[in-house]
């Protein structure tokens, strides 16, 4: 695909999500699909897999919001940066609803092959999102002087 049909493909793969429209999300995910987070226990595998991420994401933050920053394409390749809002209302690795209303930035680096995505890696500002949760401290250094 081109590095322009690579943005679109993003783009709509987005506008997806912020529809909840799942099944629609999911077209674009090739049966040999292999995507990597963090907050994932190990490789999520095909569409099935990308479905079970989704669910527990969307039951966690029913109101999620995906807003592109940016977005970059070489080659087969397609690299979003993206603020994520949302209210946590449902379990989130591990951590029980707070109702908290939080946000935080992430990156998703696609591999695009024959119009669907066959691998990612999402880099996500989890640190950023648990200490919102008040799951964790980040100490903060103190101005000098």
């Amino acid at each position: 695909m081109a590095e322009k049909d690579n943005i679109k493909f993003a783009e709509q793969a987005i506008a997806a999500l912020n529809a909840r429209d799942i099944d629609g999300y999911l077209q674009r995910i090739d049966e040999s699909y292999v995507g990597e987070s963090e907050i994932a226990p190990g490789p999520i595998r095909g569409p099935q897999g990308v479905r079970q991420l989704l669910e527990m994401q969307l039951r966690a933050f029913p109101d999620l919001h995906i807003d592109i920053e940016q977005i970059l394409a070489s080659g087969d390749h397609v690299i979003v940066r993206a603020h994520v809002t949302g209210t946590h209302k449902g379990p989130f690795a591990g951590i029980a609803p707070t109702n908290k209303r939080v946000s935080w930035h992430s990156c998703n680096v696609v591999e695009v092959r024959n119009g669907k995505a066959i691998r990612s890696r999402l880099y996500s500002d989890n640190a950023s999102l648990f200490e919102q949760l008040g799951v964790l401290s980040i100490p903060r250094a103190k101005a000098a002087g």
